[in-house]
């Protein structure tokens, strides 16, 4: 390996630490408390790239190798080689050095961050996740984009919020897309049923809806989201529902009532006490803090990088 080691400083890097006042902030609010992300970055083409922590952090580190080639090594010994579409989580507190190819140096979205999900997402497995689909990779890098495109813009607790559910989103979709875990019923269902939400969140979907769809109780439904997400399956619609109404408010000029219908809220007034409950602040509220001009809704990154 090449003497030459950079943490940083390549050339279109990005790299954002979340502002938070103290660690009191995480803990109250029912949205943020279990899963919150601390730093996110993109480093193309890091030649020379190289990062050693003798003794791990106190958070959990996710690598993904958008390009280029790399190698993660562990205390114990573990060596992962990372390539395009790979993805490698690295346990807290767990010794570790990472670095680039000289011959083929990676580009790599990274982010530091915390959950209580730990074991529901296997994050302490060590394992490589290989993701070899052109469309699975295009949806985590548009996850990512996302985080990027808040990240740059916060100026509220309400931002930070958002970040965390988008966050658990990534890490469910990585969850899902790991080849190493069996593709068994339980995770079909799941997947399914998510999927289902997305492609119908400005309809109105009950709890019928989804077992009809999956042909599967509705007991059986509750029973899996409860154990993969915490949540029972309606709450973790509305969540998914006000999370999409945030980057609405954020990021467009669509008027309240109009967002209300495009996730899944006929009644603005019934969607605005629904936001409020969650966010702790009005819809026109949420917007005036969280608006941001064109420029900052730029996205750096090089077109190429969704290829």
């Amino acid at each position: 390996m090449n003497f030459i080691k950079k943490k940083d400083g390549f050339k279109d890097e990005r790299h954002i630490i979340i502002p938070y006042e103290s660690s009191n902030q995480l803990t109250p609010h029912p949205l943020i408390s279990d899963t919150y992300l601390l730093e996110l970055g993109y480093y193309p083409s890091a030649k020379y790239h190289y990062r050693e922590r003798i003794n791990g952090v106190n958070e959990y580190i996710l690598i993904y190798c958008i390009d280029g080639k790399g190698i993660v090594e562990l205390k114990d010994g573990q060596r992962e080689e990372l390539q395009r579409g790979d993805i490698f989580c690295i346990p807290k507190k767990t010794g570790h050095y990472y670095y680039s190819s000289e011959e083929d140096p990676w580009s790599i979205l990274w982010m530091h961050f915390n959950t209580g999900f730990a074991e529901e997402f296997h994050l302490q497995d060590k394992k490589l996740i290989e993701v070899r689909s052109k469309e699975k990779n295009s949806l985590l890098q548009k996850h990512f984009i996302d985080l990027f495109s808040l990240g740059e813009t916060i100026n509220s607790f309400e931002t930070i919020i958002c970040m965390s559910q988008l966050l658990k989103l990534i890490l469910a979709e990585i969850y899902f897309l790991k080849d190493h875990l069996p593709a068994d019923q339980q995770n079909i269902y799941l997947t399914k049923s998510i999927r289902y939400m997305h492609e119908h969140i400005e309809e109105e979907i009950s709890l019928n809806d989804l077992v009809s769809h999956l042909k599967i109780s509705a007991s059986y439904l509750s029973s899996l989201f409860k154990k993969y997400t915490g949540k029972s399956p309606i709450d973790y619609l509305i969540e998914m529902r006000v999370e999409q109404a945030c980057k609405y408010l954020k990021l467009s000029h669509l008027k309240v009532y109009e967002i209300s219908k495009k996730v899944g809220y006929q009644d603005p007034y019934y969607f605005s006490r629904i936001f409020k409950k969650l966010m702790g602040i009005s819809p026109k509220e949420y917007r005036s803090k969280n608006q941001t001009s064109e420029q900052l809704q730029k996205l750096a990154f090089n077109e190429d990088m969704l290829d």
